[in-house]
């Protein structure tokens, strides 16, 4: 590993005036010092050496001084050049970001110990081991779950989905303090209420109506009633009269 690490160097030497390429060394030096106590150092070959370059174009030697004993007590295991650019003084990384990493983890460690399904497909911590006893979210990354799709979404997250679904979290995160200070009642309107007519309201609705004529109502029509004896004999009359009219037409024209 040395050996490719000063191959490494001059190369880089070669492109470097030399007040660069002792900083770089000593920088080298330093990495390595430092990975004999974190442990874990890069396998890579030349992976100090292009490290240390970084590091030089990031901040001075006092800053990545700093960084070094920063990781020390703070970074993850294992350290690398991320853990220790993001702690260079200067290059922190803002509040707000730092908020989602960190709620990101949290997340991905809580899917991964108490996320489970039952029978039908459901996914959710009252479906794990521990459906009694599982530890509560924040709200805001409870939120930021249901919005971007629900727990079957990271619970069942492969290697290729990661980097969209956690940016599709991160974006639904850093957006979650502006959505909940909308007023929701602002946008929803109420239902529309059956219309009582007033009194006045429907007499002026009768004087705007046409009027209706007289041909147009209908009478109902009497029932007859049963004739006496006197008005059966004159009908009976009647229609002899007829009846014999009719019979001297006929013999006229014959």
């Amino acid at each position: 590993m040395a050996t490719e690490n000063r191959a490494s160097l001059r190369l880089l030497n070669e492109s470097k005036p030399s007040s660069e390429h002792e900083r770089i060394e000593a920088q080298v030096i330093s990495l390595a010092r430092f990975y004999s106590v974190m442990g874990n150092r890069p396998d890579e070959p030349g992976a100090l050496a292009l490290m240390a370059e970084i590091l030089c174009q990031s901040g001075t030697d006092e800053q990545i001084a700093e960084s070094m004993t920063r990781c020390g007590r703070e970074a993850r295991y294992p350290v690398r050049l991320p853990d220790l650019l993001q702690r260079i003084p200067g290059k922190e990384i803002p509040a707000p970001e730092a908020e989602v990493r960190r709620s990101w983890d949290e997340l991905v460690k809580f899917v991964r110990e108490y996320v489970s399904n039952d029978v039908y497909g459901n996914y959710g911590p009252e479906h794990g081991w521990y459906p009694s006893t599982y530890p509560k979210l924040h709200d805001r990354i409870l939120d930021t779950v249901r919005r971007t799709g629900g727990w079957a979404i990271y619970a069942c997250m492969t290697d290729q989905d990661f980097p969209f679904v956690q940016k599709r979290f991160s974006e639904e995160f850093a957006a979650w303090t502006a959505v909940e200070r909308v007023d929701a009642s602002k946008l929803l309107t109420e239902m529309p209420r059956p219309r009582l007519v007033s009194k006045s309201v429907g007499q002026a609705r009768e004087k705007q109506s046409p009027t209706v004529s007289s041909a147009t109502i209908f009478k109902t029509k009497s029932i007859p009633q049963s004739m006496t004896d006197v008005q059966l004999r004159d009908r009976r009359e009647v229609l002899r009269q007829q009846t014999e009219r009719l019979k001297a037409r006929t013999v006229r024209r014959d």
